[in-house]
């Protein structure tokens, strides 16, 4: 059995801008509108349900909320060097130097803020909130750069 759960039509979705280093133009600080969807794999339970939607969703949309209207810095790339003065933000990579307030900045553990890299740490993150059924046994989520464009990690669940 799969559900899913469709970021764009179910609302799951966020505004944030990033950068990604020596990648040509997208190298410069942009924006996208993006959505999360989320594939869920399993047996059906006892009760005839793989997994809950309502409260999948209620913790997806926090962990996206988090990111809304923020600008996206990967904390542990090895090609940007961020340091915090007072309450702004310096960001430098390449031949440039950005200055952000840090109300404006989220740092997130990750090396990049590619497409690829947001599936893995938004699905790390819904791990860690959300405590699966032992019938899940596969999710896999995306995250789009837009309607028709995005990248997926997957995680097997081994129980």
């Amino acid at each position: 059995m799969r559900i899913e759960i469709d970021g764009w039509q179910t609302n799951i979705r966020f505004s944030s801008s990033h950068f990604i280093p020596y990648h040509g133009k997208c190298s410069r600080l942009h924006g996208h509108d993006y959505a999360v969807r989320l594939y869920v794999e399993g047996d059906l339970g006892e009760d005839f349900i793989l997994l809950d939607f309502v409260e999948t969703k209620k913790i997806l949309r926090e962990i996206v909320d988090s990111l809304d209207h923020h600008v996206l810095v990967p904390r542990n790339s090895r090609d940007v060097d961020v340091d915090e003065v007072e309450a702004q933000v310096l960001i430098s990579f390449e031949d440039k130097d950005y200055v952000i307030p840090v109300d404006d900045v989220v740092y997130l553990e990750i090396e990049s803020t590619t497409a690829e890299k947001l599936s893995e740490y938004i699905l790390g993150k819904l791990l860690e909130k959300s405590v699966f059924p032992k019938n899940v046994k596969r999710i896999t989520l995306c995250v789009d750069e837009g309607p028709g464009q995005g990248a997926c990690y997957e995680k097997v669940i081994n129980r």
